[in-house]
């Protein structure tokens, strides 16, 4: 097993291979947050009101999705349908009144630049179009926020010679009642813009480029977007149900609150769902995990995320026994659960992420660490935690309801899918501390 450390946190990744490139990258975030140390804090961005689970043909060029409204409005009823709450695509003034009819989020592109579109807010000519949307989608609810960059941010393109953080600027006073998606390649130059967008996207392809990118650059955005009161987003590349799920929800249990499909989705030229499409699955996936949306907006940003010990590995291969000598047998660096934390779990290779709900109730969302093999998980409290008036229960992904675990002999259990998460809520529970040689 390779694992990728991350130092300093800088966005720098603790290997060889593209050293040079990436030792630069740091140096330019880490003289970007000394100067900006000295300016004023950008304002607070807007927060994601639910879980985004997105459909994107493309972007940055010109109108990737249908122009004909029926077919449009065909392809949001089979989104919905689907799971796909939000869809990625140039503003039009009659597309913002179908997704409103049909309860789908619009993420609008302002980067698209070719005839028909006309909406990058980097061409001061185009500009004025984009300011007048912003304005116009102020406190919409059928607007998700704005899409601004997707690539590798040390390619930014800006024809004007603004930097991003101009940009960002411009969209947030325009338009302070959504956020601004930022993205770039795993963590390239992620911690260099300041003007806090709302949401610090990137995309690194796990499954496909090497899965050691997972663990780490989940790791290092939920160290790093607190500081900027901002949210994980994703892009995740199709492949099949159990890997997409199993980074969705391991993405969740680290506070992602949007992952956009690489690329396209499973629908037809008519905006039909397309059984044969090799993003099938997605439909599947989309269902499975809609009703949750609405919750893990409300929880927030994880304050911890623990991992138990592992025999097997992500796709369900058996660990060798140096990988398990390592870090409690916990893997690719996660951190372990420690010893007398509130929350343990006793059987169940999987990891979880500790939120809090507005109200105060404990959020534990639990993940497998499997993508291809079911888990029994049996936790308990610990016994200074919990009193008569504790109660837990399980978020039931079919029905939308909440569902009381019951306790057996003080444990309680539930299933996990291969590749699957399920959302606990956890009623009066008592705060403790830690051991002393813990909290260090």
């Amino acid at each position: 097993m390779h694992t990728i450390s991350y130092r300093d946190g800088l966005g720098t990744r603790g290997y060889q291979e593209r050293r040079s490139f990436l030792l630069a990258g740091a140096l330019v975030g880490l003289l970007a947050a000394t100067a900006c140390g000295q300016e004023e804090k950008a304002a607070k961005p807007a927060a994601p009101t639910e879980f985004a689970y997105v459909l994107s043909n493309g972007y940055g060029l010109d109108d990737k999705m249908p122009t004909d409204r029926k077919v449009f409005e065909n392809l949001l009823v089979n989104m919905k349908k689907s799971g796909f709450n939000t869809i990625h695509c140039v503003h039009r003034d009659w597309r913002v009144e179908l997704c409103r009819k049909h309860g789908v989020k619009m993420m609008i592109d302002v980067l698209a630049w070719k005839e028909g579109a006309l909406t990058d807010i980097r061409r001061p000519e185009q500009r004025d179009a984009v300011k007048k949307i912003c304005e116009a989608s102020r406190k919409d609810d059928a607007i998700w926020g704005y899409n601004l960059w997707n690539e590798s941010l040390s390619f930014f393109g800006n024809p004007d010679d603004k930097d991003i953080d101009a940009y960002v600027a411009m969209l947030k006073e325009w338009d302070p009642t959504h956020p601004v998606w930022m993205g770039t390649r795993t963590v390239t130059y992620a911690n260099s813009p300041k003007s806090r967008p709302g949401v610090h996207g990137y995309y690194d392809y796990a499954w496909q480029r090497g899965f050691q990118w997972h663990f780490a650059d989940l790791a290092w955005y939920h160290k790093y977007v607190p500081s900027q009161d901002g949210f994980i987003g994703r892009w995740e590349q199709g492949s099949d149900y159990e890997r997409n799920a199993f980074s969705l929800n391991t993405s969740i249990a680290f506070g992602t609150k949007v992952t956009i499909w690489f690329i396209g989705g499973p629908f037809d030229k008519d905006g039909n769902i397309d059984k044969k499409h090799r993003f099938h699955h997605l439909v599947q996936l989309g269902q499975d995990t809609m009703k949750l949306y609405p919750e893990i907006g409300k929880i927030g940003r994880p304050s911890e995320v623990y991992s138990t010990a592992t025999t097997k590995t992500h796709d369900n291969k058996d660990r060798s026994e140096k990988d398990r000598a390592a870090n409690k047998g916990v893997p690719w660096a996660l951190t372990p659960f420690p010893e007398g934390f509130w929350f343990t779990i006793h059987e169940g290779e999987s990891l979880a992420g500790f939120f809090r709900y507005p109200e105060g109730e404990d959020a534990v969302f639990v993940a497998n660490n499997n993508a291809f093999a079911k888990q029994k998980v049996i936790f308990s409290l610990h016994e200074n935690a919990r009193n008569d008036k504790t109660r837990i229960e399980l978020f039931d992904r079919q029905t939308g309801r909440w569902v009381e675990l019951k306790a057996n002999k003080d444990r309680h259990s539930f299933d996990l899918q291969p590749g699957g998460g399920e959302l606990l809520r956890i009623h009066e529970r008592k705060a403790i501390a830690l051991p002393k040689k813990e909290q260090k």
